[in-house]
């Protein structure tokens, strides 16, 4: 064995700043405007100011870029979906810590959600090519 970990993605993850709207259930009408560190089609990394510890249920809402129509240009669409925290870096909360590294993966997303979530993934891809 190689010492390294295999990997477990089964979809392919691309490096994206996009604005995130998180909603935690519960926590009344509270919503943050956070920024993704990167997504795919199976879940989102973003950073927080706050921790979330795993297992914790969220409302997201997640603007992409999609091409245009007829070779137009790209145009924004909202992906509104829901998700459940599944790591957190560092793993505990603490006092000295302002940044945590929130991994999500996707539980609901709409099927006109998931068609412009992966036309951005296929535009980010086809942009590093």
């Amino acid at each position: 064995m190689s010492g390294q970990g295999s990997e477990r993605r089964r979809a392919q993850r691309v490096d994206a700043n996009l604005k995130l709207e998180v909603r935690v259930p519960g926590d009344g009408s509270k919503t943050a405007t956070l920024q993704t560190i990167n997504i795919s089609s199976s879940g989102v990394y973003f950073r927080s100011d706050h921790f979330m510890p795993p297992m914790t249920r969220l409302g997201m809402d997640i603007e992409v870029t999609v091409p245009g129509a007829d070779g137009g240009p790209p145009g924004t669409a909202m992906v509104p979906c829901e998700g459940l925290v599944v790591r957190s870096t560092p793993e505990a909360e603490a006092a000295e810590c302002s940044d945590y590294e929130i991994a999500v993966f996707f539980t609901n997303i709409s099927p006109e959600g998931m068609a412009n979530l992966e036309r951005h993934i296929a535009l980010l891809i086809s942009d590093t090519e």
